[in-house]
């Protein structure tokens, strides 16, 4: 919403100004003067972060586990959050927008790993999708206050606010939510795990759980199955692991490569050149993230019935037709002679988020858990998730070129992407829908059981 302000005026003979009426004489500047592909490299700078924070959040889920791993990557929040609200120029400013990428994508994978392995089998699509509704809600917050304080020095305090929301959540993580029993029977702290299980299910019995939860371990250690490196994934130590860290990856890739970027970082600019009006593209981008968070209520509701891969195909479905009325719409000439029919172009931004929020915002985050062992989560989390921001990245910063260059017709681009995102959900994306965590590791103890010991009896099958 800010990015008037904050960009500034370019002049003829190439120097930069704030806007008229921009107040420069506090102890802060009103503005960071840039062009547009400058702007464009700080919003990738984000995405970067996210790419390495990723990264990294493979060791630290191994070293300090889901919750810790948490906490810390709040205090990273916390500390760009800071930089970027106190920016005095354009270094101190990306910089501080690529630590708060880093927490994001450290919490990112975690957050993921940590809300299916508390679940039950029954609520994990469910609370899988809060992870993205409350993204939404936070969309939406981030929209109005940019709405309302797009002029300086309040932009900076659009910074400061999730620096606040990043140091309750870090008071919260701490006195109000446990490590995963999952993980801490892998590191052998039995008593606390089923303490903490027994916490998490609030009076229920835990007995037949808990014993699941060890044996899957206990198998885990008679297979003498060691960590999974990011290398053991990336050679193909097995063949099975390595290919649905593939999975992983694409699905976690089209949580990005679809054209949400410019959907929704983008979309006042982009709608503003098609109407005309800022204030309109303002209201647009807010009606989407209504949208957002309406068609994320109904993934929660219904994605025990229509399924994981269901989603994800209505999703990229549904963006690739939005994709085709969103060049249509912003292409043709109304009855007046105007280039770009409103109506159309209008709904298909509601079509794309809406379609988008329903898959491509939601199953990424849960897929991991639900396709890879415990061995390879950690390496093959961290792939999925360096493999969504480098798409944010990447879409992010060629977008201000793309849109330029191609105009009316860079969603065509979309289109291609969405269409193959269709064609691969629907031939190669496996329905995890209601799948124990441990169920991959008891199906392949099994096919090894059918191969080498065959039944030649009624005892044997008994």
């Amino acid at each position: 919403m800010p990015e008037k302000v904050m960009m500034g005026l370019i002049h003829d003979d190439g120097s930069y100004s704030c806007l008229p009426g921009t107040n420069e004489d506090g102890p802060l500047p009103g503005c960071l003067p840039m062009d547009f592909p400058t702007w464009g490299y700080t919003i990738g700078a984000f995405a970067i972060g996210g790419f390495f924070g990723s990264l990294a959040s493979k060791y630290m889920n191994v070293w300090f586990g889901r919750r810790d791993n948490i906490m810390i990557s709040c205090l990273w929040m916390m500390l760009g959050g800071i930089l970027s609200a106190t920016s005095i120029n354009i270094v101190m400013y990306s910089f501080g927008r690529a630590l708060v990428g880093f927490a994001a994508g450290m919490s990112g994978s975690s957050v993921a790993i940590y809300v299916s392995e508390i679940s039950t089998k029954k609520s994990r699509g469910a609370l899988g999708s809060l992870f993205e509704l409350y993204l939404n809600f936070g969309i939406l917050f981030t929209q109005i206050c940019g709405r309302y304080m797009a002029f300086a020095p309040a932009w900076r305090f659009l910074w400061a606010i999730p620096t606040i929301i990043a140091a309750i959540q870090l008071v919260c993580m701490y006195f109000f939510t446990v490590e995963c029993p999952r993980r801490l029977c892998a590191n052998k702290k039995y008593d606390e795990a089923c303490a903490t299980l027994q916490k998490l299910r609030a009076g229920a019995d835990v007995e037949e759980e808990f014993a699941l939860m060890l044996a899957a371990r206990q198998r885990e250690t008679e297979s003498s199955q060691k960590e999974m490196s990011i290398w053991d994934i990336v050679s193909v130590k097995d063949k099975s692991i390595t290919w649905h860290t593939i999975i992983v990856m694409v699905i976690q890739a089209f949580n990005q490569i679809g054209g949400i970027g410019p959907m929704s970082v983008y979309s006042v600019g982009f709608f503003t050149e098609i109407f005309g009006d800022a204030t309109l593209a303002s209201n647009i981008s807010l009606a989407d993230a209504s949208v957002n968070i309406v068609a994320t209520l109904v993934t929660l509701f219904f994605m025990h019935k229509v399924g994981r891969k269901g989603f994800m195909m209505i999703s990229t479905g549904g963006t690739c037709i939005a994709s085709v009325m969103m060049v249509i719409g912003s292409t043709l000439r109304d009855g007046n002679g105007r280039q770009g029919i409103g109506g159309l172009a209008i709904a298909a931004a509601i079509v794309f988020t809406g379609s988008y929020s329903m898959g491509c915002g939601v199953i990424p985050w849960m897929i991991a858990p639900e396709l890879l062992p415990m061995h390879a989560l950690a390496s093959g989390s961290a792939l999925g998730n360096s493999s969504n921001w480098l798409f944010n990245f990447v879409i992010n910063t060629i977008w201000p070129k793309m849109n330029e260059g191609l105009g009316t017709y860079s969603f065509m681009v979309f289109v291609v992407i969405n269409l193959f995102g269709f064609l691969f959900m629907t031939f190669c994306m496996p329905e995890t829908t209601g799948k124990d965590l441990d169920d991959h590791k008891k199906q392949k103890e099994l096919d090894t059981e059918e191969i080498v010991h065959e039944p030649k009896g009624k005892a044997d099958m008994e």
